[in-house]
């Protein structure tokens, strides 16, 4: 039987983890670039991943000056580009094993 770690991180740990203030993880969750479990700010409880987007996002809108929509939209397209190249990668081990033969 395997065991499965699931860590989850409350709002206070989310914010010093990112670096980033309660009010702009707000923001963000707003715009829909993060999902949150809870029903209020409270209450939410970000996965593990959860501080690396915060991360990406904040630097996008610091340093790209983006408005947060333009955010959702950059970091879509990055995990788009990301899945893309996944399946390329894998595509081509795929078919050097035909062109060996």
């Amino acid at each position: 039987m395997s065991s499965t770690l699931i860590v989850q991180l409350d709002m206070r740990t989310l914010c010093q983890e990112a670096d980033l203030t309660a009010d702009c993880v707000i923001e963000i969750v707003e715009h829909g670039i993060l999902e949150p479990s809870g029903r209020t700010p409270e209450d939410w409880v970000f996965d593990d991943r959860a501080p690396v987007v915060l991360k990406r996002a904040a630097k996008l809108h610091q340093e790209l000056e983006l408005e947060w929509e333009g955010v959702a939209l950059a970091l879509e397209l990055l995990e788009e580009v990301h899945q893309l190249r996944t399946e390329n990668s894998m595509l081509r081990q795929r078919l050097g094993r035909f062109t060996q033969m």
